[in-house]
Order: C-alpha cells, then structure tokens, then sequence
C-alpha cells in the first residue's frame, strides 16, 4: 500500500551531476538528467517542489556537495532526496563506492567523494539534530549498488552502507558498470525514471511509491536488455510516495500501445522476502462503491482497511488493521444511506451513542481538508463497532474491534524485554516526544509484525473481557512512559481528538 504523497513545502532535494571529466570519459546525458528531472521535481502536476527547495549541482566541488547536502538535510522536514549521476568508483582496498566529481583519477579514490560521508550527513545532519523521517537516495554510476552494502570483496563483507529510514535506489547492482548508450538524450536508468514520472504508469494508483517505480523500472530495462536497478528499503520505505501518477489524469495508453509484460522482480534489497507476516489482502464484494481515487491535496486512500494475520496460539490466529481506520474510509461508510444515524449532525443530536464531540471538524459526511490518510478521531464506542460490521458485510467477512489481549500480542510482535524501547528507538512511534501531532498512516515505519500505530498517533478503541471499551497504545499527546497504559473511556459514547480504532477479523 502506498503512503501519502510527501509535502513538497516540507521537503528538500538535492540533484548532482558531474558531466565532463580531466581523467576520466565524458558523459554527457548527466547534464540533460539534471535538468530534466529538476522541471519534473517542480512541477506540480508530478510533485511541486518550489524552485528553492530543489538544488542543481552541476560539476560541483567535494565542500559544495557536503556543505548543500548538510544544509538540505538539515531543513527538510518530511523528505529529503538526493540524487547523483556520473562515474561511481570503487576504492581497491576497503570496496567502499566512491562518486566521481571533475577532477577525479580512476586510479586514485580519494579525488572523489566517498557515498559514506554522505550518508553519515543523511543520517544525523546539523549536529545530531533529527532527519528526516523520509529519504530517498538515487544513484546512477557504475557499482553504484554498493550503495545497498553487502558486497564481497577480497573475501571480508562490505559494511552496510544503506541509509536507516531510506529507500535506496540504484542504477546497477554491486558488480556492474551503468550504461549511458551513445546518441541518447538520458543515460539509461535515468532515461526511464524521466520516462515514467513525465507519462506516468497505466494501471498504477493516483501515487507512485518508491516501490512501484523500482517494479517499472526493472520491467523497462530488462526488456530493452539493459542494466537492472537495485532497492533497498528500510522500515515501510518502499511505501514513500514523492510522485502523482500522471497517467491517472490522462488517460488509458493510446490504442496500440501495449505495456511491457512484468517479469517477476528481483528482491529489493538482495536478501529475498520482506521479514514478518504479510498483508492478507481483503477483495471488495461485489457492490461496494470503487475506490475513492485521488484527493484534492492528492492523496489517495484505500477504502477498506488492510488485516495482517497475527499468530495468537498454535491453532488461533486473528487477523488485525495493519493502521487505524481513516478519515476516508469512514467518510465511505457515512456516504452510505442505510448510515445516515451516523452522520455528525444525527448522531450528535440522538446523543444515544456519541457525546457533542463526536467528529468534530467534520462538514457534514466531509472531512477536514487534508485529512484524508490520517487516522479518524472523535468516534465513540457504538460509532467503532457500527464501521466495523459494516465495512464486514461489505466485504463479506466479518469484522470486529480487536481484544485488548490481542492488541497487546501485536505490539509485542513476538518481543521480550522492554520491546517498547525498541519501538521508540527505531523512530515507529508518534508521540509526545517525536512528531507531537496527529500524522497520516504509513507515515511512522510500522513493527516487526508489519502492523503500524500500535504505539502512538491514536489511541486505539479495543474491548477487554468483559467486552467493555478499553484504550491502548496512546497517542500523538502521549508520553512516553503512559503508552503501554490501559485506559477506560469515561462512558462509551465518549468522543475524544487522540482517540481512533482499527478493524479485527478472525479469518
């Protein structure tokens, strides 16, 4: 699933390209990706990055990238992008991938900059401050995939060099040299990200994550016989969506364009199969209404929630919402007719089954604007389980809100110790001390079970054995130490801002 699109007014890209070379073969298609994929990054129909958020690094200087690269990753907020073209050298002695700037020697690494520095900068740029919670890095040289780390060299393992809460994408694989075919306008990979962001992708949703683009991208290049890219995905990476599809607004293919049959990807990162269980996915029953496509701030929403099987015993498992229920797919449930007790202005003034803070925000069946991929808030109780068996017979399977001790057993994922820690330290939580406001799903790297918001953003409604309303998780305005409390709302028609729900199944 992909997440929602990053904020270009929160985020910052920085492009480099070195061209011409005093020891080194030309390339001159660097100079015509620079320039090409800086329009696309700022233009709003793809992205909408402003012209200030976006530097073009042409021929640059060692203390010019590092000095632009520290001050961009210092001030993006959301996402940070980076994005290098040119010859990729590898040291003889420790494998490291070095990038090459105008004076570099092929026989002599040090004349260029090592990928290390920078990714240390990625990391924890302006003095250990937080980064940004989104980076992507995208590499096009030769053995730019040691960018990915893991290679063999002189019989001792490479260290990893991938960059923590990053999608890396590179041009080539670790043994491999890019290709920049003579007479072409792009160099190969780039060519067919410019390709794919300038025409977008029939059949793909309103957003292109990371991950469908590293998909397209290697169904283009092997059918064209050419080098195939490398990913690697840290946390729920691959799900970063920096791009809006345009083929969502133009239209189907003209007749008799055919796209290219997609072969079985490669892993992404080399090692095989994402860890963990994965998403069970939930298909439609004949009837409901389609999805509800692009927003206006162009997101775009799932309008049924996504389970995970989670393992309770030997012979039990139960399936949980891998997020919160959303804004969106509440509103879906609102728009139904046989709903309409539902909608804010009935409920509230029934005032059987929510109190007078029921959605509040909320215009009619409309949400806020923006809101769309945010986890809904302010629903009581009886509003929680009312989605659920809704949304269930829809689907033809039967949904429910989870128990307290099956809430508990997903946190933990399988963890002993104080695995909350662990949770924090890895930048999964949305609390107090971290993002401190209501954040869209997806947006916090979900647990080792695959299941995102356990711990924080909203507090989910559960029920505990008596199958009374009981609270877990905490929320944005939690600390730390309270968010493995259970809590009891003050009645179950009780409608709080921190306080949303997500969707069980027992098969």
């Amino acid at each position: 699933m992909a997440g929602a699109l990053s904020d270009p007014s929160r985020s910052r890209a920085v492009l480099i390209g070195t061209h011409a070379y005093t020891e080194l073969d030309d390339i001159p298609a660097v100079a015509n990706n620079l320039g090409r994929l800086r329009e696309l990054l700022t233009d709003p129909a793809v992205w909408g990055l402003a012209d200030g958020r976006c530097d073009v690094l042409r021929q640059p200087s060692r203390q010019t990238v590092l000095d632009t690269v520290y001050d961009a990753a210092a001030e993006a907020a959301d996402t940070m992008v980076l994005y290098y073209a040119g010859h990729g050298l590898v040291h003889p002695q420790s494998g490291e991938l070095h990038l090459a700037l105008p004076g570099s020697h092929p026989d002599r690494p040090y004349t260029a900059l090592r990928y290390e520095e920078l990714r240390s900068i990625l990391l924890s740029p302006a003095g250990g401050r937080p980064s940004a919670r989104r980076k992507v890095v995208v590499l096009d040289c030769c053995w730019s995939g040691l960018a990915l780390g893991g290679l063999m060299h002189g019989g001792s393992p490479v260290p990893g060099v991938a960059v923590e809460g990053a999608c890396v994408l590179t041009a080539t694989a670790a043994t491999r040299q890019a290709l920049a075919p003579p007479g072409e306008t792009y160099t190969a990979f780039t060519g067919e990200l410019i390709r794919l962001l300038d025409a977008g992708v029939p059949g793909r949703g309103g957003l292109l994550s990371m991950s469908a683009l590293f998909d397209e991208l290697t169904v283009a290049l092997q059918a064209k016989s050419r080098p195939l890219p490398q990913q690697s995905n840290r946390n729920s990476a691959g799900r970063i969506c920096l791009f809006r599809n345009r083929a969502v607004v133009a239209g189907p293919p003209p007749a008799g364009v055919d796209r290219p049959a997609r072969p079985a990807a490669p892993p992404a990162d080399g090692s095989g199969a994402e860890a963990g269980p994965r998403a069970v996915p939930v298909p439609p029953a004949p009837g409901p209404p389609g999805p509800p496509g692009p927003s206006p701030d162009g997101e775009r929403e799932s309008e049924w929630p996504e389970l995970v099987p989670v393992t309770l015993s030997g012979t039990r498992t139960v399936r949980l919402g891998r997020y919160p229920v959303t804004h969106a797919q509440f509103r879906a449930f609102l728009r139904d007719p046989a709903n309409a007790p539902w909608r804010p202005a009935a409920a509230r003034a029934a005032g059987r089954y929510v109190d007078g803070n029921y959605l509040a925000g909320w215009d009619g069946v409309d949400f806020p604007p923006g809101r769309g991929g945010h986890p809904v808030v302010a629903v009581s109780f009886p509003a929680a389980r009312a989605y659920a068996a809704w949304a269930g017979r829809r689907l033809g399977l039967p949904l429910r809100l989870p128990a307290a001790a099956e809430w508990a057993l997903a946190a933990r994922a399988g963890r002993s110790g104080e695995w909350w820690r662990e949770d924090i330290a890895a930048g999964r939580v949305n609390f107090r001390g971290s993002h401190a406001e209501l954040a869209p799903i997806g947006e916090f790297p979900p647990n080792p079970y695959d299941i995102g918001d356990l711990l924080g953003n909203v507090w989910d409604i559960c029920v505990d054995d008596t199958g009374a309303p009981v609270l877990r998780g905490g929320a944005f305005d939690t600390p730390a130490a309270r968010l493995r409390e259970e809590l009891s709302p003050r009645s179950p028609v009780e409608c709080r801002g921190n306080v949303g729900f997500r969707c069980a199944g027992d098969r």
